[in-house]
């Protein structure tokens, strides 16, 4: 038997092992792009909410797509005011997840802030059109940083104009990012922060921060926290170990 008949016939054998597997990567590809996908919390910006190792899911269909729902942002750029299809901006209180602008880094923040919006930071309070958002002390603790370091914060908790509330630390009140503005966040734009608010990098700074957020580097909105490789203490005063599994996102 020649070579080339015997390698024929080994792709015959194959074959069906080779389409199969071709089409659940399809799938799954089409899956990632289109509906949900897993990513991991990089750092503590979004403490208390968020750790770092938690897993979370990521409905891509919530604000429509760029060519940043696609894994590695792989794909041309798309020619609309917002640079999606099917566009659709985040509420004030959404989780986001998105690319850096500049970095290209995977990174959530929460928006605060739409376009129109009049946002403005005086002395850690956060101030929309004018209102200071209400935010009301629920304790003051030390806590281990993930580097090992310690910090005292406040956990406040702040609502929104529409009534979404969330929880935030603050180490004080003059610190960097402590005092931003007032601006009017641009059309095609959100403005976004970290819950931890002394310990992000995001739209109250430009690069290495995010400035405003161009809608085109949106990647979904944050659903479920799935899981965390991170089971530690965040807080002095807790007495057990923080354990979550599939908790909805506050």
């Amino acid at each position: 038997m020649s070579d080339k008949k015997s390698s024929w016939i080994t792709w015959r054998a194959a074959r069906p092992e080779v389409l199969f597997f071709a089409c659940v990567f399809a799938a799954f590809l089409l899956f990632r792009t289109t509906a949900y996908g897993m990513y991991h919390i990089p750092s503590e910006s979004m403490l208390p909410t968020l750790a770092v190792g938690d897993r979370i899911l990521v409905s891509k269909f919530s604000y429509g797509y760029s060519r940043h729902s696609v894994p590695f942002s792989i794909g041309p750029e798309i020619d609309t005011p917002t640079g999606r299809i099917f566009a659709k901006l985040p509420e004030r209180g959404d989780l986001v997840v998105f690319k850096h602008p500049h970095s290209g880094e995977t990174l959530i923040k929460r928006a605060v802030a739409l376009p129109g919006d009049t946002v403005e930071i005086h002395d850690g309070r956060l101030i929309l059109n004018g209102e200071m958002t209400p935010r009301m002390l629920e304790a003051t603790f030390h806590y281990r940083e993930h580097k090992g370091g310690i910090a005292k914060v406040g956990r406040f908790m702040e609502t929104l104009p529409e009534g979404r509330a969330h929880e935030i630390y603050e180490r004080g009140d003059h610190y960097a990012g402590d005092n931003f503005g007032p601006a009017v966040v641009p059309e095609n734009n959100v403005f976004v922060m970290g819950d931890n608010r002394d310990n992000s990098l995001d739209s109250r700074f430009t690069d290495p921060g995010v400035g405003f957020l161009p809608a085109e580097f949106l990647v979904g909105r944050a659903d479920v926290m799935l899981f965390s490789l991170n089971m530690r203490k965040h807080e002095s005063g807790l007495k057990k170990l923080e354990r979550r599994w599939m908790a909805p996102l506050r």
